[in-house]
């Protein structure tokens, strides 16, 4: 006598096999998902400070500079081109143009000294070269980078090699400084001198010495602070 056999038991639903198979394929899918999302990401390079960006190779701050500057090529081969001429590294250029005019080669300062341009030219300066602030005012940023260089060499010659970033913003701001103690008083109140530059006081003392700068430019452009000759 043959089995019967029930395929009313026996038998696979097909159907529900593939229901079941969908089920556990989406639930994988969704916990993967989820994982995914809580996983820690990289921070999106494009909103980071250039100090956070180590994979870049684009020049120092250029990012900022082209908001003013067209051909950000032919700037950034001036800017390096001033810089091995100078013996410094390009990166300290661009934070001392930045920390100066934030690359807008055409700014006056706004508290009425009359200085103008990338590296803020005072009008005695600017007479020193043969040149004056209108003049440098109306120039493009790769022809004033020419008088950038040209005074940034004879301050190098008259005083000293720069040997840091501070180095460098002091032979702008007060070249005197230059090869001086941490403790040095360029500014001191009460003094009109003093009220244009307290921005610059760091520990809010009452004076502007060669430390309050040292540390601004550590505070502010930590990447080319640390940036070796």
């Amino acid at each position: 006598m043959k089995p019967i056999l029930r395929s009313n038991s026996l038998t696979i639903d097909l159907r529900g096999l593939a229901i079941i198979l969908l089920i556990v394929m989406a639930t994988n899918f969704i916990t993967l998902r989820l994982w995914m999302s809580m996983a820690p990401r990289a921070p999106d390079t494009e909103t980071r400070h250039p100090d956070m960006v180590a994979a870049s190779t684009e020049l120092y701050l250029l990012d900022q500079a082209r908001r003013y500057v067209y051909d950000t090529d032919a700037f950034e081969s001036k800017v390096k081109e001033v810089s091995r001429k100078l013996d410094i590294p390009a990166d300290w250029l661009m934070a001392v143009m930045h920390s100066e005019s934030r690359f807008d080669a055409s700014v006056k300062n706004i508290k009425g000294s009359g200085a103008t341009g990338l590296i803020q030219f005072m009008p005695a300066t600017a007479k020193d070269y043969n040149v004056t602030t209108d003049r440098l005012r109306n120039m493009n940023h790769i022809e004033q980078l020419d008088y950038v260089y040209e005074y940034l060499n004879r301050v190098r010659n008259k005083y000293k090699n720069y040997d840091s970033l501070t180095d460098l913003y002091l032979a702008i701001l007060y070249p005197k400084a230059l090869g001086e103690e941490t403790c040095y008083t360029m500014y001191a109140k009460p003094s009109k001198a003093y009220e244009m530059n307290a921005g610059l006081d760091e520990n809010k003392d009452g004076r502007v010495t060669v430390s309050d700068i040292d540390r601004r430019m550590k505070r502010v452009y930590p990447s080319a602070y640390n940036k070796p000759k």
